[in-house]
């Protein structure tokens, strides 16, 4: 079985567009590279912490 050209430059364009959209939005904060730590905000607490919301 041989390995079509045009089908290897699909998927690594394919690849890098999506690497390039991913990268696009930790700059721009629309995403994260980690979970923030959520705080209540009338107490200040953490909100594991919290009870004011119960």
């Amino acid at each position: 079985m041989s390995f079509d050209p045009h089908v290897a430059a699909l998927i690594v364009s394919t690849a890098a567009a999506g690497l390039l959209m991913t990268l696009a939005g930790v700059c721009k904060n629309g995403l994260e590279w980690r979970q923030r730590r959520r705080f209540c905000p009338s107490c200040g607490r953490d909100l594991h912490v919290c009870a004011c919301r119960s």
